[in-house]
């Protein structure tokens, strides 16, 4: 019988830059995915996860769930904003910088 208990690592931080765009991607991509109710944008998040996934161990996946979680809130923040915005260059520029996020974000799938 050992009396050593097995050493738990800690989960590992999400530091590799292009892991960390891909899950905030795959976020962003799910706040859309939801607020449009399309089919095309959650295969698209579905291909950023899987990405993500081949780029990094298992342990360290609660970090980058964290920062897939920031993506979708930040996004739907923005279109909630561009949607119910009483002003209406709040409105528009909120618009326009969710546009520009999922610009970036399909960009990293479709090659621009």
């Amino acid at each position: 019988m050992s009396l050593v208990s097995p050493v738990r690592a800690a989960p590992l931080p999400a530091d590799d830059p292009l892991a960390r765009q891909f899950a905030y991607c795959a976020g962003r991509l799910s706040a859309e995915a939801q607020h449009h109710e399309d089919r095309e944008l959650y295969a698209l998040k579905q291909a950023m996860q899987e990405l993500l996934a081949a780029l990094i161990v298992p342990e360290a996946e609660p970090a980058y769930e964290e920062l897939r979680i920031a993506g979708h809130v930040a996004q739907s923040e923005l279109l909630a904003v561009s949607r119910f915005s009483f002003d209406p260059r709040e409105a528009e520029r909120a618009e326009a910088l969710a546009a520009e996020n999922m610009r970036q974000c399909r960009g990293i799938l479709l090659g621009g």
